[in-house]
């Protein structure tokens, strides 16, 4: 897996999860879930970046998609559709560089994901 694929493995998380739930994600809040710094496939688009400061703050979207992402991840592997080892595997992959939705994975997910023996 590489970084772009895991970060899109996530994000299709969050997505598919606020649909299920009914919570609408507009087009920024779905950009930022992709946002980077250092990921030099990452098209930064100004006009959602302001249109996502306008609509929300970084604690309150924060707080909803690891909600989102925790929801997930619950039902994924309770009902079998998706194992723990394949969030780790994508989380493993996104702590090699700078995204933003590694803050979201961390507040979700961290404990959850970190190896046994790191416990």
């Amino acid at each position: 897996m590489d970084q772009a694929s895991a970060k899109t493995f996530f994000a299709d998380k969050v997505i598919f999860q606020a649909q299920r739930d009914g919570v609408h994600l507009s087009d920024a809040e779905k950009y930022m879930l992709s946002w980077s710094e250092s990921d030099p496939n990452f098209v930064q688009v100004e006009a959602l970046t302001h249109q996502f400061e306008r609509e929300t703050t970084d604690r309150d979207f924060e707080a909803r998609i690891a909600a989102l992402l925790q929801r997930a991840f619950d039902a994924d592997v309770k009902n079998g559709r998706t194992p723990k080892d394949r969030y780790r595997e994508a989380y493993d992959e996104l702590k090699k560089e700078d995204h933003y939705i590694l803050v979201i994975i961390e507040a979700a997910l961290g404990a959850k994901l970190k190896k046994f023996w790191l416990w």
